[in-house]
């Protein structure tokens, strides 16, 4: 398992972490292993740094922002998710100044089309402090993530991305697979709800998270797999 929350979970299915040799599917081994997504974080985050320019390519360099996803269908086919999520950006950059980046998913810049209010459609294109962009890289966004002060998001990878880089996260779903972010104080689930969001915000901007400890292993979850699947093969 990559997490407590999850080996509690297997526990509580009936494959105690405990069990001992030999294995079969009956009676599985169960091992506390790390994240192997943690791993690759580390491991292409200085690969990005030598390969992208994404951050002086968009002015960004030196320069404080928040970094934006949104591309779950539930929130981008459903107009008063959308809406209510894209007010509460405009009200982020226009209130507060902050500089949001929105990376938009093809099926995202076609819903904001479809289903924004036209006002506020008009205010997302007007608006200076609101970047959207086409969809980045695998290594720009990772730039992205390092370099960004918040980030609000309904990916599930993102979530945990953005704890890998140290970073507060405003999630846009009504729940979360990643428990110990939320649990850590790290992370806020305020769905597609205006208030949650600004308050979210607001709540990160006065206490950022202080405390990023290693929920997710060492980095060498990979190498930890490897060996033990190798051990337990030789016994």
């Amino acid at each position: 398992s990559p997490t407590q929350a999850g080996l509690e979970n297997l526990s509580r299915e009936g494959f105690p972490e405990n069990s001992t040799p030999p294995y079969n599917v009956d009676h599985p081994g169960v091992f506390h292993c790390g994240d192997v997504m943690y791993d690759n974080a580390l491991f292409f985050s200085e690969i990005a740094e030598q390969q992208t320019g994404i951050l002086k390519k968009l002015g960004l360099t030196g320069k404080s922002f928040i970094l934006s996803t949104i591309h779950r269908d539930n929130n981008t086919d459903i107009a008063e998710r959308l809406n209510a999520i894209f007010s509460s950006i405009l009200r982020i950059a226009t209130d507060h100044g902050e500089t949001i980046v929105l990376p938009l998913h093809p099926r995202t810049l076609k819903m904001i089309d479809r289903h924004l209010d036209n006002t506020l459609l008009d205010g997302i294109r007007s608006s200076k402090n609101i970047i959207m962009i086409p969809p980045v890289s695998f290594l720009e966004m990772i730039m992205l993530e390092k370099h960004s002060s918040m980030i609000i998001t309904d990916s599930g990878g993102v979530q945990k991305e953005s704890y890998f880089y140290h970073k507060p996260c405003i999630i846009l779903r009504p729940e979360t697979e990643w428990v110990e972010i939320v649990e850590n104080g790290s992370a806020v689930i305020a769905d597609a709800d205006p208030e949650k969001i600004l308050s979210a915000y607001q709540h990160f901007l006065e206490n950022p998270p202080a405390s990023f400890p290693p929920l997710y292993g060492d980095g060498r979850a990979a190498w930890f797999v490897c060996e033990t699947v190798l051990n337990t093969w030789s016994t």
